[in-house]
């Protein structure tokens, strides 16, 4: 619960070069390795631990999204394949001027299935676009990304970048957390469901978060013109579906 924001960042020269090919070689993808099932029939094996597999890297990956801390991605030289759709569930994303982002999939002879036909889309708002990348699997640029709205910001250096996810981390931790969260949550749940259906749902958040104590500790701060100071967030928050997390 003291966790305010998550900051992602990869540790190498460059973000991440995605999934391992030589793997996915000698495995296929997802370790969907080809077998027999109970009935001898190995197609039916192989699809089972197409879903299986599959699933497991469409729950880790959707857990940035659906982890109520804000998640900031910070993304360094390249950001490939598994690690592009990665980042197209963190709510914020940053890159250095030399960053590189592709969509290869296309060119290993599958659909991207993680967050590259499904999450993207939404971000970048251009359908000839997303088919142009989806479908050429051609890299572009941090110039680009920014452009068409995957990155809101692009840093000369790997350092300056560090240094402006860091700043934002801390300025976003100094804020509410139960605000932070309603507005992740929020936008969230707007992504995906009409402009009414949004009015209403954040109508019914607000009816019990707003009445916590951060309202009146954001408004006695303000009178009294000094920073406020927020207690932490409580470790089980409902998620928008309806379970609960511990995120």
């Amino acid at each position: 619960p003291e966790v305010r924001a998550v900051l992602l960042t990869g540790s190498g020269d460059l973000f991440c070069s995605g999934i391992d090919l030589k793997s996915v070689a000698e495995s296929g993808i997802g370790g969907a390795v080809v077998g027999e099932g109970e009935d001898g029939d190995p197609v039916v094996s192989t699809a089972a631990n197409v879903l299986r597999t599959g699933g497991d890297w469409q729950r880790a990956w959707k857990a940035l999204n659906e982890c109520h801390k804000p998640v900031i991605a910070a993304c360094q030289k390249g950001c490939y394949g598994a690690a592009l759709e990665l980042i197209c569930f963190a709510d914020i994303r940053f890159c250095t001027t030399d960053c590189v982002f592709q969509a290869p999939e296309v060119d290993l002879g599958f659909a991207a299935d993680i967050g590259g036909n499904q999450m993207f889309p939404k971000i970048v708002g251009n359908d000839s676009l997303v088919r142009e990348l989806q479908l050429s699997g051609r890299k572009f640029s941090a110039d680009e990304a920014l452009r068409f709205g995957l990155v809101s910001r692009v840093l000369a250096t790997h350092e300056q970048l560090l240094d402006a996810a860091i700043e934002l981390a801390e300025s976003i931790a100094g804020k509410s957390p139960v605000a932070t969260m309603g507005v992740k949550t929020m936008l969230n749940y707007s992504r995906d469901h009409t402009v009414d259906d949004s009015l209403q749902f954040s109508l019914t958040w607000n009816t019990s978060f707003i009445q916590t104590n951060d309202a009146k500790i954001a408004g006695m701060a303000f009178v009294a013109k000094q920073k406020p100071e927020f207690p932490d967030a409580p470790v089980h928050v409902p998620s928008a579906s309806g379970t609960l997390s511990k995120l």
